[in-house]
């Protein structure tokens, strides 16, 4: 009997000395041969934080800029990485509901797949980019903040000349015309924008940023030294004269019609007004959309 108890007890012994060595060969997998977690565990405490270039200036023949940058942020979306961020509170400051967050998310991932980012809300208002920076570390690691330089209009005057800018869409990324875009980007899409798209874009830096477990950047990375530079657009000048085109425009409120004024010297344009026309700052700022939307239903466009 006591012979019995003994190899009873040994065979447990065995049991939990085997248990005990697939735990431990199993921690030394994970911590030394394991690059799967390596990568987890590096992407969770890295950042690759995109810097977007300053688009060049566009100046009249006084040398007036009439369109120049201002500074303003994206929310933006990692779908694969958003599982239990806290969804309420995010809807709550977006002023959005569960079935319009759902509708974002499908898009997302239908446009740029799940574990690429995206933009989630666009150029958001102060008041929005605020409470959202106060309440970051509860969405963490799936949305975070994305600086963007956008466009300024000082005199608020020329959109059908000027153009403006709107996101890339999948016929921008598949054609090797626009190489090196990504979802998200900005590109012209009417006007001097689009015309000189490739002089005005510049080019986009990187920064590599160590963050903690609340999501906030701490410092970079071997301090900047696998960053690269952001490169601004270059600058334009027109032969527009900006106050002539807005007072054309003040002229032709409410009537159909145009009115082009010609250097007869040179040949530049100095003024070209069409009417209806809009005003370039309904397309820049949180309301872009709202104010698209009235556009599209203004019957004086059609």
């Amino acid at each position: 009997m006591s012979v019995f108890n003994q190899s009873r007890k040994n065979v447990i012994m065995l049991v939990f000395i085997g248990i005990l060595a697939v735990i431990l060969l199993q921690l030394m997998n994970l911590q030394l041969f394991s690059s799967k977690y390596k990568a987890q565990a590096e992407d969770q405490g890295t950042f690759r934080k995109v810097i977007y270039p300053d688009r060049g200036i566009v100046y009249d023949r006084n040398g007036k800029a009439i369109l120049q940058n201002t500074t303003i942020s994206d929310l933006m979306v990692v779908p694969s990485k958003i599982k239990g961020t806290d969804t309420m509170t995010l809807c709550s400051i977006l002023n959005i509901d569960t079935a319009e967050f759902r509708k974002r998310i499908v898009s997302a991932i239908i446009k740029n797949k799940a574990y690429r980012p995206s933009v989630f809300e666009a150029l958001l208002s102060n008041e929005k980019m605020a409470k959202i920076t106060e309440n970051l570390y509860k969405f963490a690691p799936g949305y975070y903040l994305q600086e963007r330089s956008v466009r300024d209009y000082p005199f608020d005057a020329g959109g059908n000349i000027l153009g403006y800018l709107g996101e890339v869409d999948s016929n921008v990324l598949k054609s090797p015309k626009y190489e090196g875009y990504v979802m998200g980007d900005y590109i012209g899409k009417a006007g001097i924008e689009k015309t000189y798209e490739k002089v005005l874009m510049g080019q986009r830096g990187i920064e590599l940023w160590k963050r903690d477990n609340k999501n906030r950047l701490t410092e970079r990375i071997e301090n900047g030294m696998f960053d690269t530079v952001a490169v601004a657009g270059q600058n334009m000048h027109t032969s527009l004269d900006i106050e002539l085109q807005a007072l054309g425009e003040k002229l032709m409120q409410n009537k159909l019609g145009s009115i082009v004024a010609i250097n007869p010297k040179t040949g530049g344009i100095i003024c070209m007004v069409s009417s209806p026309g809009f005003k370039p700052k309904l397309l820049i700022g949180a309301d872009r959309k709202k104010h698209i939307q009235e556009l599209l239903l203004n019957p004086a466009f059609r």
